[in-house]
């Protein structure tokens, strides 16, 4: 019986060898770009959907709820990009 070829397997210490590719550094920057967007808008929507869930009339959960998740996107995307500039 002849065994099928298995593919060579990814080490860490091999993903080191290859170069930092521009784009590489474009992807890192744009997931940290979608990430912030994402965390963004799902606080706005979730802040709008528990307003209208409680049946208020003033938007203060809607906005308290997004500019939360405003700063936790902030935070995140700094930490992010220090984490992508200590690589380089």
């Amino acid at each position: 019986m002849s065994e099928e070829p298995r593919p060579p397997e990814f080490r860490k210490k091999e993903g080191k060898d290859f170069p930092e590719s521009s784009f590489r550094q474009y992807a890192a920057y744009s997931s940290v770009v979608i990430q912030m967007m994402a965390v963004i808008a799902l606080g706005f929507w979730g802040g709008k959907q528990l307003n209208d869930y409680l049946e208020l009339k003033n938007n203060l959960i809607t906005v308290g709820i997004g500019l939360t998740a405003l700063g936790l996107a902030l935070y995140n995307t700094i930490r992010n990009l220090e984490r992508i500039n200590n690589r380089n």
